[in-house]
């Protein structure tokens, strides 16, 4: 349990790292789709910071909250809650994945 602790408070320093840098190195209208000719639809920079933010968060809280439910009840197997923070891990990684993007891509 202490890793997956360590494990959320890693991911949590990292988004928050690279909204930081995403301040710094972003245009003010992030491009968000591309096509053959180029970007095609934007949006502001104040959303491609918090974004990526708010999704590991949400993936952060629901995987502290799934693993104290798991916790309380005894019956659940530990299959079951292994297959439950893996999900919410992925979850919470994705915000990173989306900062790096935003990063490589403008």
């Amino acid at each position: 349990m202490k890793k997956i602790k360590i494990l959320q408070i890693l991911i949590f320093t990292v988004v928050l790292l690279l909204s930081i840098i995403s301040f710094f190195v972003l245009p003010d209208s992030v491009a968000v789709q591309w096509n053959t000719e180029g970007a095609s639809n934007h949006i502001p920079k104040a959303m491609a910071l918090s974004l990526p933010f708010i999704i590991s968060l949400f993936g952060i809280a629901s995987w502290k909250y799934s693993a104290m439910r798991y916790n309380t009840n005894i019956e659940t197997s530990k299959k079951l809650q292994t297959i439950h923070s893996l999900i919410w891990g992925i979850v919470s990684c994705t915000g990173i994945i989306i900062s790096i993007i935003f990063i490589v891509m403008n």
